[in-house]
């Protein structure tokens, strides 16, 4: 007897066809809109807790394909996001020294 293993996440292009070329049954639908949002979502944060477990080049790819994703879909252009990145590191610098903030005082 098979057993049906559920996923309800968001997967690669290529996906279908290759379970299809597998001989694998399988059941997918198309999303759009707000749901396909939460859906690029949820896989972002399961890349990035798999790079956490594992952290690698193929799992930071994953990161980057889903982020790309994401961003275009949100009207956020690359090179929008280099200039900020450049930003950023010249106005607060990078992480390369590795400070760790322990405390601040407030008034």
């Amino acid at each position: 007897m098979k057993k049906r293993k559920l996923y309800h996440k968001l997967v690669r292009d290529r996906i279908p066809e290759l379970l299809e070329e597998s001989g694998t049954e399988f059941g997918l639908h198309q999303e759009r809109g707000a749901r396909l949002r939460d859906y690029a979502m949820r896989k972002l944060q399961e890349e990035v807790m798999e790079f956490v477990e594992n952290p690698c080049a193929e799992e930071a790819a994953d990161i980057m394909e889903i982020m790309n994703f994401i961003c275009h879909r949100l009207g956020i252009h690359e090179h929008t996001i280099v200039a900020e990145a450049t930003s950023k590191r010249i106005l607060r610098g990078g992480f390369e020294m590795g400070y760790i903030l322990e405390w601040t005082e407030e008034e």
